[in-house]
């Protein structure tokens, strides 16, 4: 490990140095000045981003200085757009065209008071529900009321593509998927227990990145979805608490905060959540081999409850060393527990359904997990624009221990006796820790090139301890099984490099690039005297292309190419056997491959400027050879089934998706987004296709007296798996949200969740041995109620004690001579 270390060091020494051999090229410039509407006061530390106009994307941004003026220099011949946004008020934007060998003069830009009508030559746009950039889907997590007072999770349910089981398992397009906080992959360990840690409220944007370029981590077969957290490093505080409840029986609260003084930003967040939810699940399958009992059908049902809850926050600063390298730090805590006490019933019948035998079984089970996690970023930036270099250090420590109980009584048909019983007491104990190693450099080269480069370590190591007891009936005393203990240790050590060229040649862009990484996976069972140790070398390719239509900048057609990974994770290949269910049965897998995925997607997107509607749509493949996947065996003497993961094929998936953002008028408008796929699933022994159709639809209305309601739905036909279907899926939530106050600084929120009560998760098997159809179903109507109130103060002078010296007043740059040109667009 210290000589893969040890290299990473060296690459990062040659990156620091690559940036001392550029030249800039000729700079041209664009410059300006914010003040405030009705004082004509300048503002500071207002945030000014410059955009592309074809396609949003961030080109360069900066804090306006004491004077309120703001430049951006080596700006390249084009259309731009300027934003400004500052707290307390309402979003600028003004186009600009920066000609060739000319400076441009904005002007002074007038910020207004939120609340108020702008009646200048400034455009005052909405933030689009969603956006189309060159490699992602970008929608506006803000916007989504039915999931005020939720988490990560419930955002997710609002984004096209992306399914949410009722474990709260991820997938996209029904690929696993790798979950992404503020562009680093999450520290609270796995992707379910991140997004549940998450406040809705907290969370600005999400990226949906289908098929993401070499900069980022290849695992992940579905693609990356990234979750852009809110942040406010103006001058000033702002604080925001955050309170709910809903019938479920959950309980939620947060609290936000962030102070700014000259060169030190500060930052703090804390958040709690209990919740207890009911739910319930059938099973009816027909053997069509009869077991050694002459089981022909089994059916089990089973009644649920879970409770769990966490409490935690972060905490940290970043420190503006100059206006070119910045320092942050930050420390995450968090304390999560739970259990849960399932009844199950279980029948044997036979070929008539005459009851042959039936058993109750009662499961109860407690967890306790404490997580902590320590980062340290360093950026810095150049006078030339885009140039950056950054490096990022992240340490995550989790410890989690947990009882079960499992009892069992097993009865003849028309006994009242027992005639098997079985006790079971299992601990465990589990250690995971994790560092996070990253460094990119960009640079831009000539006019339009651009030049991406970096390294990342990832390294993990898990320990576990289960240790299952079974009850003796000769010494009525509690014996370990050799056969459900399971001691191990599980380290999976991930090195990366990767590159990234982008160019332009007239109206087409294209970036292309390479990742290669090197994956130890090495594990033992103490327990069961076995050993994994795998070890891949990889290189993913990939390619994207831009072009926008000559005739409207505003429409383009985009096409990438890049190839994943799924790695087969530490649960997934250590033997192991959970019994929770008696009569189905989990297991990992050693012998268990990567699966590789090849990716191709054409997109098309217009957006019109007039009235600010947004079209998005294309299509894409994916083929993901050895894909892995859960498979079912029954064991025809005993009649338990048991479900392992294993490697099929070839699973292939292709498909069209459109999206549509219409504002019908200024106060309806409708985001809506059609999703057809044709999969198919080809090994062996397994041949699976169907046609699986994807509808979802949201209608806001913005009402008189700050009222706004929100009416979503989403339907989903069944999608295949390597034996059978997940069936359909479908549900209609419905939210209102209304602000209060002055700058709407108390805001009060009640949304139902699945007002049919439809949502529910099924699935079908079938294979040679039997038929099966698994129903689930757990509380998913409820009501909630939710309540957020803000303040603070963004004022560049609060922290100063004397107003501006005349010499800081004669840096404020005067406008050049009106030219009827520069103002043309």
């Amino acid at each position: 490990m210290r000589k893969h270390l040890s290299l990473l060091l060296v690459l990062l020494l040659l990156l620091c140095n690559v940036y001392g051999q550029t030249t800039a090229p000729q700079p041209l410039k664009i410059s300006g000045k914010i003040v405030d509407l009705t004082t004509t006061k300048p503002v500071e530390m207002a945030s000014v981003v410059l955009l592309n106009s074809t396609d949003s994307s961030v080109v360069t941004g900066m804090y306006t200085n004491a004077t309120g003026n703001f430049s951006f220099n080596n700006v390249a011949p084009g259309v731009y757009v300027i934003r400004v946004t500052f707290m307390g008020y309402q979003k600028l934007e003004k186009a600009v065209r920066v000609s060739e060998g000319k400076n441009t003069f904005a002007g002074t830009l007038h910020l207004n008071r939120a609340g108020k009508e702008l009646n200048t030559v400034e455009i005052k746009a909405e933030k689009p529900a969603f956006s189309m950039q060159i490699d992602r889907q970008v929608f506006d997590a803000g916007d989504m009321i039915n999931a005020e007072g939720g988490t990560g999770t419930d955002i997710l349910k609002n984004i096209p593509s992306v399914d949410v089981d009722i474990d709260d398992n991820v997938t996209l397009r029904g690929k696993s998927v790798t979950i992404y906080v503020d562009g680093k992959p999450s520290p609270f360990g796995d992707a379910k227990t991140a997004l549940q840690m998450i406040p809705a409220e907290s969370i600005d944007r999400v990226e949906v990145i289908n098929n993401p370029s070499a900069k980022f981590e290849a695992q992940g077969g579905g693609g990356i979805i990234n979750i852009v957290l809110k942040k406010d490093k103006a001058i000033g505080y702002n604080v925001m608490f955050n309170v709910g409840a809903a019938t479920r029986g959950q309980l939620n609260g947060s609290a936000n905060a962030s102070l700014r003084i000259k060169r030190f930003n500060f930052f703090a967040n804390y958040n709690g959540r209990y919740e207890d939810l009911s739910g319930s699940g059938i099973s009816r399958r027909e053997n069509l081999i009869t077991d050694s009992s002459n089981t022909r059908y089994f059916t089990q049902t089973s009644r649920n409850n879970n409770f769990n809850g966490n409490n935690g926050g972060r905490f940290g600063m970043d420190y503006f060393l100059d206006d070119h390298n910045t320092i942050t730090i930050a420390q995450g805590l968090n304390y999560s527990y739970g259990g849960s006490f399932d009844n199950i019933n279980l029948n044997n019948l036979d070929d008539k359904r005459n009851l042959l035998t039936y058993g109750i079984r009662n499961n109860i089970s407690h967890y306790n997990n404490n997580n902590n996690n320590t980062s340290i970023s360093y950026k810095r930036t150049f006078a030339k624009q885009n140039q950056e270099l950054t490096a990022y250090v992240s340490y995550s420590d989790n410890a989690s221990n947990g009882s079960s109980q499992y009892g069992s009584n097993y009865y003849h048909a028309n006994a009242d006796t027992t005639y098997r019983t079985s006790n079971q007491h299992n601990n465990s104990l589990n250690g995971n820790k994790f560092w996070n190693l990253q460094s990119d450099y960009t640079s831009p080269i000539g006019k339009k090139g651009k030049l991406e480069t970096g390294v990342k370590a990832t390294m993990r190591s898990i320990n576990n301890d289960y240790l299952a007891l079974l009850y003796n009936q000769d010494s009525l005393a509690f014996i370990p099984s050799l056969d459900l203990s399971n001691k191990y240790n599980y380290e999976e050590d991930i090195y990366a490099g990767y590159f990234n060229f982008a160019n332009a040649i007239g109206n087409l862009g294209y970036q292309v690039g390479a990742r290669a990484e090197q994956s130890y996976l090495r594990g033992y069972s103490f327990t069961k005297s076995s050993r994994v140790d795998r070890s891949f070398f990889n290189i993913f390719p990939s390619v994207f292309l831009k072009y926008n239509l000559p005739a409207n900048q505003n429409q383009n057609l985009v096409f990438n190419y890049s190839t994943r990974i799924d790695r087969p994770n530490f649960d997934q290949l250590l033997p192991y056997i959970n019994n929770s269910d008696p009569q189905n049965i989990r297991t990992g897998n050693p012998d268990l491959r990567s699966a590789l995925t090849n990716k191709f997607e054409l997109n098309y997107s217009a957006w019109y400027p007039q009235t600010n509607n947004y079209l998005s749509t294309g299509i894409y493949f994916a083929q993901t050879n050895d894909n892995i996947d859960r498979i079912s065996t029954l064991d025809t003497i005993t009649g338990v089934t048991t479900t392992k993961p294993m490697n099929l094929a070839t699973s292939r998936n292709m498909g069209a998706n459109f999206s549509y953002s219409w504002k019908i008028t200024k106060w309806w408008k409708f985001n809506s987004n059609v999703n057809l796929e044709y999969n198919t699933i080809n090994s062996v022994t397994i041949k699976n296709e169907n046609y699986t159709l994807g509808l979802s639809g949201n209608m806001q209305f913005r009402l008189p007296l700050r009222i706004t309601t929100e009416l979503s739905g989403h339907y989903r036909s069944p999608r295949i798996q390597p034996q059978g279907t997940f069936k359909a899926m479908n549900g209609i939530d419905f939210g209102i949200r209304k602000e209060m106050l002055k700058g709407n600084r108390l805001v009060v929120a009640v949304n139902i969740s699945d007002v049919l009560n439809t949502q529910q998760f099924n699935s079908h098997y079938e294979t040679p041995t039997f038929i099966q159809d698994y129903d689930r179903k757990r509380a998913t109507r409820f009501v909630r109620l939710n309540l957020r109130y803000r303040f603070g103060k963004m004022d560049p002078n609060m922290f100063k004690k004397k107003k501006h010296t005349e010499e800081e007043e004669k840096q404020e740059e005067e406008p050049p001579k009106p030219n009827p040109e520069r103002g043309r667009l």
